[in-house]
């Protein structure tokens, strides 16, 4: 069962990211999310566990806890003609002491080949960097996925090294590159292109 949960102190914008939206999930959500979670292309090259509707329901779930309670959280990222969750991306752990975010994204495969999530990610970090308290990104890739390797070097982060059998994917160990963007490194702000991730106003149609 999806818990609706509000209230929090941290209200999550709309984001506009060029022909697509970043918003926040929602529960009628789940059926959207189930389904592009099924092809095992989305999912092979992660630590995702066997998808099923209870997962997409979990994700919805720690999203709206999380910026329930204050905390940066994912978005989906929405198509304008008809609101449908095409991907997620966004943060699934923060530290407020030491101020670092875990970054974590998966996308439809209808929708690879375009800069979706180039753009999504470029759009989170513009929000991190510029409205709260993070200075350091960092994702966590299968030494195996190349494709979304070569994504955040495209969006500016520096692989820092290889965590030896970091994660069970599915009954089975794999190593895990990290990667970390710093709000100080050059590459932060080159990354930033002005024209993603402005603010969509309260009430506004997209």
């Amino acid at each position: 069962m999806v818990e609706q949960v509000s209230g929090g102190l941290l209200d999550p914008p709309r984001i506009d990211i060029g022909g697509a939206y970043l918003r926040p999930l929602r529960l009628d959500d789940v059926d959207a999310i189930h389904a592009y979670l099924r092809d095992p292309r989305v999912t092979e090259l992660t630590s995702f566990p066997v998808v099923s509707l209870a997962l997409a329901e979990a994700i919805i779930n720690r999203s709206l806890t999380r910026w329930a309670a204050g905390e940066p959280s994912r978005w989906g990222i929405a198509l304008p003609h008809d609101d449908q969750i095409v991907g997620t991306c966004g943060f699934v752990d923060w530290s407020r002491d030491h101020r670092w975010a875990d970054l974590a994204y998966d996308l439809s495969v209808a929708q690879w080949g375009q800069g979706l999530m180039k753009r999504a990610i470029t759009a989170a970090l513009r929000w991190a960097f510029q409205c709260h308290q993070i200075d350091r990104v960092q994702a966590f890739v299968r030494v195996d996925n190349e494709r979304s390797a070569r994504l955040l070097e495209r969006c500016g982060f520096t692989r820092e090294g290889c965590l030896r059998d970091y994660r069970v994917c599915r009954g089975r160990r794999y190593d895990f590159s990290i990667y970390g963007l710093l709000r100080s490194d050059a590459k932060a702000t080159e990354s930033l292109a002005p024209e993603i991730g402005h603010i969509i106003p309260p009430g506004r149609n997209t």
